[in-house]
């Protein structure tokens, strides 16, 4: 699962490169009737300015907690909760400092976008998981969940082929000691050793 967040980050990892701040404020420039002491000020607050954060917005997203509070947002359909989310996010990147350019994609719709982007991959990736060991196929699911199109989908698509796969060798393996052909019955017997043989790894 981890594999899959992490394709799905690079997806918009790239909007990050991108400075979508336009010409900084002269920090130096000064009013004519500014009294010297408000410029003492000034300097000693720039002197003593906290350093900027190494940190990016893709470092606050991959927080766990904010990722496990984006997919439960996405999950009980409660677009307010991922407003209140980004708005934490935002609040912890002023306090850390975070360069502007970092900031200014924590505040954009953007980053409120990734995370519905990377949740909703998620939840696909839970219900892939619990159809698995159901022996249900995919069936629907894409259209339910089109942010898992492309390699993700198809992973799951390989899981679910190798799974029955499997099965299907395991009946055979029934058949065979019976000297017949591979049957319906074979085929559920093989479903209930698949399911039991896994049990204990769920």
């Amino acid at each position: 699962m981890l594999a899959q967040a992490q394709r799905a980050q690079v997806d918009f990892e790239a909007m990050l490169l991108n400075d979508p701040t336009g010409a900084g404020v002269d920090l130096g420039a000064k009013n004519d009737k500014q009294s010297e002491d408000d410029a003492q000020l000034a300097a000693m607050l720039m002197t003593q300015q906290v350093p900027v954060s190494t940190l990016t917005a893709m470092d606050l997203l991959n927080v766990e907690e904010v990722i496990n509070t984006a997919l439960s947002a996405v999950k009980h359909s409660q677009p307010q909760e991922l407003i209140v989310l980004q708005e934490r996010l935002v609040d912890t990147a002023l306090k850390l400092n975070l360069a502007p350019q970092q900031l200014e994609f924590l505040r954009s719709i953007q980053a409120s976008d990734f995370m519905t982007f990377r949740a909703k991959r998620a939840w696909f990736n839970e219900e892939v998981q619990k159809r698995y060991y159901q022996l249900r196929s995919l069936d629907g699911l894409l259209e339910r969940f089109p942010e898992a199109r492309g390699e993700l989908y198809q992973d799951a698509t390989t899981l679910i082929i190798d799974r029955d796969l499997i099965i299907f060798n395991m009946a055979k393996v029934l058949a065979n000691e019976q000297g017949r052909l591979v049957t319906e019955q074979d085929i559920a017997n093989a479903q209930v050793q698949w399911q039991a043989s896994i049990s204990t790894f769920k």
